[in-house]
């Protein structure tokens, strides 16, 4: 990227080293095309079908391609989201295994949980060696505040109030779907009269610690109602908060 040579201080510099890291042929292939190459039009994204169409030696550039790593990965993780889900889910298994979330082995209803859990990651990451880290809230209710930013959302005058609600309201929902948690946080809302930032993002931090992740109605039906409820209670507790 800073147009010196390219050398192993750059990161991986063979093709099994990107194996390894989960990128994906596709990624790859589209990423040196356009290594020297400028299609016609502004389109970045190829299929190997399309490169066959439209690449010609005659759009190469004869200076040196620079290797810009973040390129890749934004080329990467656009044809990891265009996967299927459960091809996605396929592609990082191995990567789960490695990590020690799961063995591969497990019976089925363990299984289901943790595809869905996977499918979470996919429109977060850029390679496959990432899904572990963007799916380790799942497997760790010690929740730590990232930063200042995330304890101040929990000192809010309002928190004891919206936490209240939301752990008495989860606790008589009657199934636990994206559906019934999305009317839960408008019915919260609605009593409030608050924003929705104002809801939304003391529930986050309080269960993941994070101010940004996947959304809310994909973390609380995969952790239960009861893995909420007590991350939730955990934390403010922490945080010297009571209801």
């Amino acid at each position: 990227k800073d147009h010196t040579k390219m050398s192993k201080r750059h990161g991986a510099t063979s093709v099994d080293q990107y194996r390894q890291l989960g990128y994906l042929p596709a990624g790859i292939d589209n990423f040196l095309a356009l290594l020297g190459w400028a299609p016609e039009g502004e389109q970045e994204l190829f299929s190997m079908e399309e490169l066959v169409q439209q690449f010609s030696l005659d759009r190469v550039a004869k200076n040196p391609a620079v290797f810009d790593i973040d390129k890749l990965n934004w080329i990467n993780g656009k044809h990891l989201r265009a996967m299927d889900s459960d091809d996605f889910v396929e592609f990082a298994r191995p990567f789960m295994v490695q990590a020690g979330y799961m063995t591969g082995d497990e019976d089925y209803e363990k299984a289901c949980w943790l595809d869905a859990v996977i499918k979470t990651a996919q429109n977060q990451v850029d390679y496959a060696a990432q899904v572990p880290d963007a799916v380790k809230l799942y497997f760790n209710d010690e929740v730590e505040l990232e930063n200042e930013e995330a304890a101040a959302v929990l000192r809010e005058e309002t928190v004891p109030r919206v936490m209240g609600l939301f752990l008495d309201s989860l606790e008589m929902l009657d199934a636990l779907d994206a559906d019934h948690v999305k009317a839960l946080f408008k019915a919260i809302r609605k009593m409030t009269k608050l924003g929705g930032k104002q809801v939304f993002m003391p529930v986050r931090v309080a269960l993941t610690g994070c101010m940004h992740g996947p959304e809310l109605t994909e973390i609380i039906p995969l952790l239960g109602a009861e893995r909420t409820g007590q991350r939730i209670r955990a934390t403010l507790a922490k945080a010297g908060i009571t209801l």
